[in-house]
């Protein structure tokens, strides 16, 4: 069996602000196909590691990968079209309806898939022509979840992606 290919991996990564240490050391690896899952209390650094994974905060000291190139470093913005993300709250433009946003998504991923879009549209129950300011919470996280598995991604990345969702669309 051959070794299976290392997706993430964080090596020895420090993260601090001011007054508080966010992270001290932390080390793991993800391979292709695994699936982690990041526990603990508020503030032990879970949505930090999000943060540092996705290039948007530099650690203080230690290596982050993904998809192999160093997360803080240039070519690594090349790769963000590889990762689909879900925050725990959805950030779309507000005066866009699912039907435009979706045109826009089309323009941004070049592996996007419209078919899939529309599917996971239809199996969410979301409105094309509503805006998005005028949904729900929970329909937020719906349109947010069908865009990020609509294009394709080699790395699915959710921090708190069920929070406002009922109980049958969480299963």
């Amino acid at each position: 069996m051959s070794e299976k290919e290392v997706i993430v991996s964080m090596k020895d990564i420090c993260k601090s602000f001011p007054g508080v240490k966010a992270l001290d050391h932390v080390q793991f690896e993800l391979r292709s196909g695994e699936v982690m899952a990041l526990l603990g209390e508020n503030g032990a650094g879970k949505s930090t590691t999000i943060r540092l994974l996705m290039g948007a905060l530099r650690p203080d000291s230690g290596r982050c990968t993904v998809l192999g190139a160093d997360s803080a470093a240039p070519e690594f913005l090349s790769l963000k079209e590889d990762i689909g993300v879900v925050l725990d709250e959805a950030r779309f433009p507000e005066t866009l309806n699912a039907r435009e946003l979706e045109q826009v998504l089309a323009l941004t991923y070049t592996n996007w898939e419209s078919d899939t879009f529309r599917r996971y549209m239809d199996r969410f129950q979301l409105p094309e022509k509503k805006l998005f300011k005028d949904f729900s919470r929970g329909m937020k996280m719906k349109l947010a979840i069908a865009a990020a598995l609509s294009h394709r991604a080699r790395l699915l990345i959710l921090d708190e992606a069920t929070a406002g969702l009922d109980p049958i669309v969480r299963d």
